[in-house]
């Protein structure tokens, strides 16, 4: 019989243990939107995401921290954009419809909403990593900073108001990056502001 031993396999790279942590998020969100936050276990993430619950608190924390994770995650997607381009208004606002009115993100406000009474602190740091941070996401857009806070939360009220209450509500689907597109120009307009030199594709019935 060969004395010869399988290697016990090195730590994970870092690309792995970002797939690992996007594995989780993604657990996460289906959890949540299935049981709510206060239904969710560890436990129940941990084995969907094929993680020991262990691994699960060194990757992303506790269940709080977990669910703030999963919201971050949406607006790192409008960051990036911003990052790239941090005065382009229309493709701030087009990212945030884009982002906001999605199934993953939808499915998040949901879970805070129904969960805010009992957690008001995650309530908060839901606020503090969605809306308030796309709040000032426009903000920094905006070329003209006059009353730029003020500005920047009409223009996010315009970009999910009634359309981001039906996507809440299950009667509408997601919209297309064109709907996104076209949805922000028209919120830019109704408010004066101007776009940059990028026109948005025509809307497509449904949004």
């Amino acid at each position: 019989m060969s004395d010869e031993r399988v290697p016990k396999r090195g730590r994970p790279t870092a690309h792995e243990r970002t797939l690992r942590r996007e594995r989780i998020l993604d657990a996460a969100v289906s959890a949540f939107a299935a049981r709510g936050f206060g239904g969710t276990s560890l436990d129940d993430v941990a084995a969907a995401s094929g993680v020991t619950k262990r691994t699960l608190y060194v990757d992303v924390g506790d269940k709080g921290a977990l669910f703030t994770a999963a919201v971050e995650r949406e607006h790192d997607r409008i960051r990036a954009v911003t990052l790239r381009s941090p005065h382009a208004l229309l493709s701030a606002a087009t990212e945030i419809v884009h982002v906001l009115h999605s199934d993953r993100a939808v499915a998040l406000h949901r879970a805070v909403i129904a969960d805010a009474p009992g957690f008001p602190e995650l309530a908060e740091r839901f606020y503090e990593t969605g809306p308030g941070h796309s709040i000032a996401v426009l903000e920094r857009a905006l070329s003209d900073q006059t009353r730029a806070h003020d500005r920047a939360t009409a223009l996010y009220s315009l970009l999910l108001g009634e359309r981001h209450r039906r996507r809440l509500l299950g009667l509408d689907p997601a919209p297309t990056r064109a709907q996104a597109a076209h949805h922000a120009a028209a919120s830019l307009a109704l408010l004066g502001l101007p776009l940059d030199d990028r026109s948005p594709e025509p809307m497509a019935r449904g949004f």
